[in-house]
């Protein structure tokens, strides 16, 4: 027979090793907590879903993308297909649909710049590893993420890669290489706005510019040209895309910003790394921009909710118009989100298409048919 004493000796017991375990379970949730947010894990948060595994993202814009009757290419006067401002004419030769999707490959550069390797990940398109393709170059886009953030956004946060492979199998734009670097150099919290900060020394952007396009270009077959080669991003990477773009219009054909701004700010953690008046008002486009000698295409889509920013994204519209940049700017229905990212990367990426150059020259055509006159990139 079990007496009183017994009993609540038991119930001590039990007590003192659930309240052993919850205590192991509360510091190992911590620990977990804090290496997550080292590694960045709080951006499924910012993300607001993870990652789509299951590619139901490009399912649904091959369904859409594919309803709509393509129409013919028009050879140019050397013959080979222009580019499309919509639904491009099926391949000819090589059926777009049947090469699979595209590759997603984590990499690193060395940085002289940064005294330091720079990650990024890179998209290459349906077919690049095809025999068939051997000789093709193809167009670059620079993709740029916000902060907090890292080199896995664009893919983890919007699909892009399942946005690239839906807009090339469907023959809707040309295939085209997208490079994603890690602007926060390995620390998903530490934003850089992408630029050459006086106060850190990181000079983020000249490490773009002299370190990583050169390392692509011999790394790829890519165009080398600057007409075919594109930067975009969102928030302060769409800011730091037309911020780099307009410092090197020698570089950049095409430049997006989606959600971006045009004044040079304090990062999301309130740090001022510009230092002086001076170098903020050179590091804010719409302070600085003005008429170029090169042709730059600058495409700006911007949320309708996202308050001040539409009013500085007109402001910014007005100057661009007033200097003589050709550009478009679109307001949308949405917010700050990977949701409006997610949905609009499309559109830029078919923006980019429109001003890439037409093919030639062993580019990759927007039919899929491979071309190689013997004379590489140009």
């Amino acid at each position: 027979m079990i007496t009183q004493p017994d009993t609540r000796s038991r119930r001590q017991r039990w007590l003192r090793r659930a309240a052993i375990a919850l205590g192991v379970l509360s510091v190992a949730s911590v620990a977990l907590g804090a290496w997550g947010y080292s590694q960045g894990w709080d951006r499924y948060i910012h993300y607001r879903h993870l990652p789509d595994w299951n590619r139901s993202h490009e399912k649904a814009l091959l369904a859409t993308l594919t309803t709509t009757p393509p129409t013919s290419a028009t050879p140019t006067d050397t013959g080979v297909a222009a580019a499309p401002s919509a639904t491009a004419a099926p391949p000819s030769r090589v059926d777009m649909m049947s090469l699979g999707n595209g590759a997603v490959h984590q990499e690193s550069i060395e940085s002289p710049t940064l005294g330091k390797r720079l990650d990024i990940r890179i998209y290459l398109p349906p077919g690049y590893d095809d025999p068939r393709f051997a000789h093709t170059r193809y167009p670059v886009v620079y993709l740029l993420h916000g902060s907090p953030g890292g080199d896995s956004d664009w893919i983890d946060g919007a699909s892009a890669n399942q946005t690239a492979d839906a807009l090339i199998r469907s023959s809707t734009i040309r295939p085209l290489i997208i490079v994603m670097p890690d602007g926060s150099l390995g620390d998903p919290h530490h934003d850089t706005q992408w630029g050459n900060s006086p106060v850190t020394g990181e000079r983020v952007e000249d490490a773009i510019v002299n370190d990583l396009i050169p390392a692509i270009d011999r790394q790829y077959r890519t165009l080398t040209r600057p007409d075919a080669r594109g930067i975009g991003g969102n928030s302060s990477g769409g800011y730091g895309a037309i911020n780099i773009a307009l410092h090197h219009p020698d570089k950049f054909g095409v430049v997006f910003s989606l959600s971006g701004y045009f004044n040079a700010e304090n990062t999301y953690d309130k740090r001022n790394i510009w230092g002086s008046d001076e170098e903020r008002n050179a590091n804010s486009p719409a302070l600085y921009v003005h008429s170029l000698s090169e042709p730059l295409h600058i495409d700006i889509i911007e949320g309708q909710d996202e308050g001040q920013g539409v009013a500085d994204t007109k402001a910014f519209d007005a100057k661009l118009t007033a200097v003589g940049i050709d550009h478009q700017t679109q307001f949308a229905p949405g917010g700050h989100s990977w949701d409006f990212w997610k949905a609009h990367l499309l559109d830029a990426l078919e923006y980019a298409n429109q001003h890439f150059p037409a093919t030639s020259n062993g580019a990759a055509s927007t039919t899929g048919q491979p071309r190689d006159d013997g004379r590489g990139a140009t």
